[in-house]
Order: structure tokens, then sequence, then C-alpha cells
């Protein structure tokens, strides 16, 4: 059985021939299901918690990436399969999945080519993609070290399924990524080549824990480019945790 979970944005006008399409090819290829077109109000985890009860086994989400990072974290308990058809410009996941946009997407879920792969948990949410932080006011620790940041770092970056300077991550390592990124040299800040900085640092960890330098200062992080929370946090890889329909032309 098969829910499709519409995003909010695709509400307007112009995405209807093109939500037309993903219809008819569903049908033709005889994977339809309910349709749940979602609204701003709405809590994603929430409706896929009841449809999980009534026996849905693939949740597919048709918009971006944002809305499919909610649902995987949502499907982190639960033996269902999770897929995507790409509408818009923000889906970099998809890409690196292998899945083509709009309704030549649904040729890959016909196919159900399958990955399990890892999750990555920061306090008690489960996240699919990465966390950015913009500080410099924040401590590194890992079970053995305590990572000050110097001068030059302006942005960090906790990955599980990702992409920076075209290095996509390994979803099924069991490893987070932590890259941190220094400032753009100034002659080289001309150049379009540099323009997301340069990678200071790069490392493989199972579990990182954020503090903010200042005790009781709280540093508000952005979870999957959706979820704010603040320090402390304890972030730590889950392996094998979810599936999802990968097409073949997948980056990892």
């Amino acid at each position: 059985m098969y829910l499709y979970l519409f995003d909010s944005f695709l509400a307007k006008k112009k995405y209807k021939k093109i939500l037309d399409r993903i219809e008819t090819r569903i049908t033709d290829l005889e994977i339809s299901g309910r349709i749940v077109r979602l609204t701003i109000l709405e809590n994603i985890q929430e409706i896929i918690k009841d449809a999980l009860k009534k026996g849905i086994e693939t949740i597919v989400v048709v918009g971006n990436d944002k809305t499919f990072c909610q649902a995987a974290g949502a499907l982190a308990d639960s033996s269902a399969t999770l897929g995507l058809i790409p509408i818009g410009e923000e889906n970099r996941l998809a890409e690196i999945l292998g899945i083509p946009k709009e309704e030549l997407a649904c040729e890959v879920l016909s196919a159900r080519l399958v990955e399990i792969i890892d999750l990555a948990r920061v306090n008690h949410y489960f996240f699919l993609s990465s966390i950015e932080i913009s500080s410099q006011r924040v401590l590194l620790r890992t079970a053995d070290y305590k990572i000050s940041l110097s001068s030059k770092i302006n942005k960090i970056k906790i990955s599980n399924l990702d992409s920076i300077f075209k290095k996509i991550n390994n979803p099924r390592d069991g490893l987070l990524e932590i890259i941190l990124q220094g400032s753009i040299p100034g002659f080289f800040s001309f150049f379009k080549t540099y323009k997301e900085g340069v990678i200071d640092s790069l490392f493989f960890l199972e579990k990182i824990k954020i503090e903010s330098l200042k005790k009781k200062k709280e540093i508000p992080i952005l979870v999957d480019n959706w979820r704010i929370l603040k320090t402390p946090l304890e972030i730590e890889i889950v392996p094998h945790k979810l599936k999802v329909i990968v097409g073949k032309e997948r980056k990892f």
C-alpha cells in the first residue's frame, strides 16, 4: 500500500499540470495509492504515524528535500519504505539518490530498488541529511578529544547524506562526516570555485557532542534545513535504519 504526501507548496496553480502527469503515471504503473495534500499547518510526523498504524508499507514524498527529510525522521522506527518524487529546485538529495524529477521518478518507484541506509540522531530526534553550525562559539567533544575552533573556521557541517565540493557522503558506512570549513582567502574570494569556502578539516566519527563555549548561552543549530535545536547536542550515527527507494544512478 502506498501513501503519497504532496508538499504544501504544490498547491500553487503552476504545479497542477505536473501533478496531473504524475497521478496519471502512477496509475499506469499500478503503484497508485492514497494521496494527502499537506498544508503548512499539518504535522507530517502525525500523518505518517497514523498511516503506519493502518498498514501503509510505502510512503512517497512528492516535493522537495525539506519534506523528504521530515518523513525520513518519522519512519526511523518502522519497517516502511520511503520514496521520493522530486519537484522544484530544492532537491539535492534526489540527485544523490539517483531520482529524476517529476513523472520520470515514477519509473524509479515502480522498479523499487531499495537500499537500507543510516540515519543520524541528535538528542531525541532522527535526521537524514546534515547539521550546519555557523558559529565559532561552540566546542566539539568526542569520546577522546575536545576540539576548539580557530578563528579561521566559519562553518561546521555534520553529515550523513549530503554533498560538499562534489563529494558525496556514504550513508551506509556507519559514520558521521565532520567538515570544518574555513574562511575564503581574499584573493580567491572572487572566483566561483571557492564560493563555498575551503575545507579546513575533515574527519569521521560515530558520535560527537556540541556545546556552547559559554555554559549559560544556548546556540541555535539548523538540522536538516528545517528544525532548529539549541546546544548542548549529542549527535550519533544509527546504522541501517531507513529503507529508501533509489535509482540506478545513485551516487553512493
